[in-house]
């Protein structure tokens, strides 16, 4: 029953996307994402016989949360437009392919690059700022049409406003198609389940330390439309 609702309400969707226009295509099966930065070298302490001596990095993250306001005219819809295989593995990476449609009434600027070391400054030292979209899959099982705790998977996009080829405004009515290859964690047992699809947004500010640094993380929230969950099976793991 529910299974077929959600095929119903998949096709219903069809139409609307065939009228949006597809405006990027993002590969990122098989790249290696380049996502470690580069950090200032610790300065060498003056060690004395007999002295233990020595300094570690640290690494630190703020985030500032908030909350999404349904007055906003920004707003997100992410689909899951195909599984491959459909009957899944959880051994076993997959690959899925989703639709990021601008349902919302203004356009709204997205990071579309998948390697965030590409967007450090050649000086390690330096502090950068820059986006990040993380698109994600949500297991859900059952008729409580909720997700599974701790089955998600997720990956990340990044953009910044110095470097254009890693940004894109994609304007009310656009969408872009991002493939990519996830795992999931293994279950004990097989059972139907829907994959769905969801996001969140952050910008980012990296502050580099002398083998360490800070990140300062601030939640970005455009309202986040609903789109069908798509019915896979799920295989024990062997």
């Amino acid at each position: 029953m529910a299974i077929g609702l959600a095929l119903l309400l998949a096709k219903l969707l069809v139409p609307a996307m065939l009228q949006a226009q597809e405006v990027r295509y993002v590969d990122l099966t098989g790249v290696l994402q380049r996502t470690e930065l580069r950090r200032p070298p610790l300065p060498q302490p003056e060690c004395k016989a007999g002295v233990a001596c020595g300094s570690g990095g640290s690494v630190g993250v703020s985030i500032a949360d908030g909350g999404s306001d349904s007055r906003d005219p920004r707003k997100l819809t992410v689909q899951i437009l195909s599984v491959v295989p459909e009957r899944i593995d959880p051994l076993q990476p997959i690959e899925v392919e989703f639709s990021v449609l601008n349902s919302g009434r203004v356009p709204i600027e997205l990071p579309v690059w998948p390697h965030l070391s590409d967007l450090q400054p050649p000086d390690e030292s330096q502090s950068f700022s820059y986006m990040s979209l993380a698109l994600a899959v949500n297991v859900i099982a059952g008729d409580a049409q909720q997700p599974i705790a701790g089955a998600r998977s997720f990956v990340e996009l990044y953009g910044s406003a110095v470097d254009a080829r890693t940004m894109l405004v994609l304007g009310p009515g656009e969408w872009i198609r991002v493939r990519a290859s996830v795992k999931f964690p293994s279950p004990r047992e097989a059972f139907p389940a829907w994959l769905k699809g969801t996001f969140w947004m952050h910008a980012n500010t990296s502050y580099p330390r002398p083998g360490g640094s800070f990140k300062d993380v601030r939640n970005i929230y455009p309202n986040e439309g609903t789109a069908p969950p798509l019915p896979v099976q799920i295989l024990p793991a062997k």
